[in-house]
């Protein structure tokens, strides 16, 4: 056997091992995986009334340490559910270092003022595995958001009364449809990815759009366990009509961190 035969042999025997060892990644062949951690994630909040426009993070922290679940079950080869859920809640009271306007009433230095944005989004989703391989899976998935949104800013003045920028507190739900994709590296590596969009108007309530968005690398060392770091992105520009004494509200939100994650899996489909 000459050299490019050996060459050629010891190429091929190594590629069938790649793909062999690759495909042993429980990963891509999970029944039901589970994952959850801390989701470190970081805020840009705006709300608009009128003229009179707010950004949250003058009274409330700019970052917040939250949790995060993402759950994906495989039905079959081809199609799976996907749920993932997260909130964050914030509720502080501080004093103001300069005058604003809230509402009729130029609220002066020194006054107590409480805000609040609690924002909460789960989401399922069905999708159906367009390449499901030993190594990959790609496909689209449809499916509803149960977007929550809570808010409140305002303060007392001594002598005048109460001062209220908007309160709010709504939940709408919302079609979703998106892409993701599962590579596997090796056989304990992954590289994972979600992208998912809306924007549409729902009658008089909601028009806006929200992008949500998701990578990470998962380390599977064992075959029900394991766990990885992804990033979490969303961000929304929407109108609440109906709100705020039928005044309607802008709200524009960005939130996006690190999501530190274990993973537990369960089952196994067979590719």
């Amino acid at each position: 056997m000459n050299k490019t035969a050996v060459a050629s042999t010891i190429g091929l025997a190594l590629i069938a091992s790649s793909i062999t060892a690759a495909s042993a990644n429980p990963t891509l062949s999970d029944r039901v995986g589970i994952r959850f951690g801390p989701y470190f994630t970081s805020m840009d909040t705006t709300v608009k009334v009128g003229n009179q426009e707010q950004s949250y993070e003058n009274y409330l922290d700019d970052s917040a340490t939250t949790g995060a679940i993402d759950v994906a079950w495989r039905i079959s080869k081809h199609t799976r559910m996907d749920f993932q859920y997260w909130a964050v809640n914030r509720d502080e009271e501080s004093s103001l270092d300069t005058s604003i306007p809230i509402g009729p009433i130029n609220v002066p230095a020194g006054t107590a003022i409480g805000a609040s944005f609690d924002t909460s989004m789960l989401t399922a989703a069905f999708g159906w595995s367009f390449v499901s391989t030993d190594t990959t899976e790609f496909g689209a998935s449809i499916g509803v958001t149960a977007l929550s949104l809570k808010s409140e800013l305002g303060a007392t003045v001594p002598g005048i009364g109460n001062a209220s920028f908007t309160a709010f507190d709504e939940t709408y739900p919302l079609p979703v449809i998106g892409l993701y994709v599962t590579q596997a590296l090796s056989p304990m590596w992954s590289l994972t990815g979600k992208f998912a969009g809306i924007g549409l108007s729902i009658g008089d309530d909601f028009d806006g759009t929200v992008i949500q968005a998701m990578g990470g690398v998962e380390f599977r060392p064992w075959q029900n366990f394991g766990f990885g770091l992804a990033y979490m992105y969303n961000d929304a520009d929407a109108t609440l009509n109906n709100v705020a004494n039928d005044k309607g509200v802008d709200v524009e939100w960005n939130y996006q961190g690190p999501f530190a994650f274990l993973t537990l899996g369960f089952g196994e489909v067979n590719k």
